[in-house]
């Protein structure tokens, strides 16, 4: 059976960001894809330390001991990931970005990737402002610094015009609800 692990850098269990990683995951289920699912706000993930002991020793692996030890074990026995961040002041959360430079073993310091290119990973934004070109270069860096590791990069929602509790919510948006639901079946297709 394949797996797929879902991240979702946002602290709202119940906002827009985490509706649309629903959907994904209702998507990747249709497909007989076992997912697991984690709020990384609600681990325990130190910022990089910058130590260099995973390249000293050459492994795809960290010293720090922390919540991003099992993180790191999903991402090497799933066959794809979908992560999910609003956007703020410009770029991922702050949780998203920590997971981001936890990623630091995945390639060496000429940076030649060491996952496989069969992993693939899809990307779900959510951002108060209606216009999506807004925050583009701060997504695409992101999408970019992610796929260095070596995963391919499938695909990416952006959902735009969402506060949750000042505006519709996200559920009532049935084509991004939809999109979403397609990105999760796509992932691993």
């Amino acid at each position: 059976m394949k797996k797929a692990l879902i991240l979702i850098g946002s602290p709202r269990k119940k906002g827009s960001t985490a509706a649309l990683a629903a959907e994904a995951e209702r998507g990747l289920k249709e497909q007989g894809v076992e997912t697991t699912t984690f709020f990384l706000n609600d681990l325990k993930i130190k910022g990089c330390q910058a130590c260099y002991w995973c390249k000293r020793n050459d492994l795809a692996a960290c010293a720090v001991r922390d919540d991003m030890q099992q993180i790191h074990q999903l991402i090497q026995e799933c066959d794809g990931l979908i992560v999910a961040s609003p956007i703020y002041f410009g770029g991922v959360t702050a949780q998203t970005k920590a997971w981001l430079d936890r990623m630091f073993p995945y390639m060496n310091m000429n940076l030649v990737p060491k996952l496989p290119k069969t992993k693939k990973v899809s990307f779900i934004f959510t951002q108060n402002q209606p216009d999506e070109r807004l925050f583009r270069s701060g997504i695409e860096s992101f999408m970019f610094a992610v796929g260095l590791s070596g995963m391919t990069v499938k695909a990416h929602l952006v959902g735009c015009d969402l506060d949750a509790g000042t505006k519709p919510p996200v559920t009532e948006r049935k084509e991004l609800m939809e999109q979403a639901c397609q990105l999760g079946r796509d992932l691993l297709a």
